[in-house]
């Protein structure tokens, strides 16, 4: 993300990583497997961006969908829910929109805020 809030002109990638690893105190036991450039695909072209947000998005749901098995009563188990699921989402394919077929499932939209618990940020209450 701090790609995104500085000014790229006369940037060295190598010295901006090695900085904002500092900075964030990244143990030197945990070696970068891939380093920023390699990341240039996601950023350079409107496909590639965009795919990966799809990526992003799939997550949230994936998190999201979880969490209401989590806190149905029989768990990831729950047969009214698996009903819900199953009818809302699977079954009517493409003949309704997304967002509207996760709403019938989940009883509202889906929410960020599982998918940020999953990777261990802080959510706000």
């Amino acid at each position: 993300m701090r790609y995104h809030t500085t000014d790229p002109t006369g940037l060295d990638p190598d010295a901006f990583e090695r900085e904002t690893l500092a900075e964030l105190n990244m143990p030197d036991e945990i070696v970068m497997r891939h380093r920023s450039p390699h990341f240039g695909h996601i950023f350079s072209g409107e496909g590639y961006s965009a795919g990966y947000y799809g990526y992003m998005w799939a997550d949230v749901l994936t998190s999201d969908a979880a969490e209401a098995f989590a806190e149905a009563p029989g768990g990831f188990y729950d047969a009214e829910l698996a009903r819900k699921l199953v009818d809302n989402l699977f079954a009517v394919r493409n003949a309704v929109d997304p967002a509207e077929a996760y709403r019938a499932f989940r009883g509202r939209d889906a929410e960020i805020d599982a998918l940020m618990r999953d990777r261990g940020f802080p959510v706000p209450e």
